[in-house]
């Protein structure tokens, strides 16, 4: 290996420790109280380290939101791997969703704080990037089933995900989590199963 692969090697693993500790210390603080300072503090790198790599506390945390949906995003599709069932399918990532809703990093940054340091926008079109797709997929499962009857476009996969997203939320600060995931998952897949009514 030349000396340039070796200082992109080098650059890429003080990347991943910074959006490594970035996690650590958004899950823990959120993101108004997490310094760059801290993050440095975390990875081990000096302060100038992380702005090499981030040009702001912004950017440094839309990496850290991006490792959450990554993160969820495996887990589902793991998750649902071999289900052949359309609803079993639905109702296996609609609950993986909600299990993850209630891990404490994934509640903090993707849930509370990733909106507002992100921007309604910006946060909407990473959530979209990841998981709009999933979804639509998901429903055109059921259609291709027989199962449900949609119109053309992504509006009604907009919605669910819009919908899931409440679900999650209300999971996510509930007092009573598991008793709140089982009531949000049955609500979630009421308005799916809405869907083979025909009009």
């Amino acid at each position: 290996m030349g000396v340039k692969g070796r200082r992109e090697e080098y650059a890429h693993a003080t990347r991943a420790a910074i959006v490594d500790a970035a996690v650590t210390r958004f899950g823990a603080e959120g993101f108004t109280r997490t310094s760059i300072d801290a993050v440095a503090e975390t990875a081990r790198v000096t302060k100038g380290g992380v702005y090499h790599h981030f040009r702001d506390k912004s950017e440094l945390f839309e990496a850290a939101f991006v490792v959450m949906e990554e993160r969820l995003l495996t887990k589902v599709v793991a998750g649902v791997a071999g289900i052949d069932d359309p609803w079993e399918l639905v109702a296996r990532g609609v609950d993986l969703f909600l299990r993850e809703c209630c891990e404490p990093d994934f509640r903090r940054i993707a849930l509370e704080d990733a909106p507002g340091a992100l921007g309604w926008t910006r946060w909407k079109e990473i959530e979209e990037r990841y998981f709009l797709g999933v979804v639509k997929g998901a429903l055109d499962g059921l259609v291709q089933a027989g199962r449900i009857d949609l119109p053309p476009g992504d509006l009604t996969a907009r919605m669910l995900l819009a919908a899931m997203a409440e679900a999650g939320l209300a999971v996510a600060f509930s007092a009573g989590a598991e008793h709140e995931r089982a009531d949000a998952a049955r609500a979630v897949m009421r308005i799916v199963r809405g869907l083979a009514d025909r009009p």
